[in-house]
């Protein structure tokens, strides 16, 4: 049997949330780009 590693959109608490908002922020101003983080956790099947 194989295992296949699927990602689905991760739950993330308001703290994380905001921590990765912050970590956006910081990398447009390094890059000068609009960046966008998305939380995926794995999943086994």
């Amino acid at each position: 049997m194989e295992n296949h590693k699927e990602y689905n959109v991760a739950d993330v608490s308001t703290n994380t949330l905001d921590k990765i908002k912050a970590l956006e922020k910081e990398l447009e101003k390094e890059t000068k780009e609009k960046i966008v983080l998305i939380a995926y956790k794995e999943t086994v099947r």
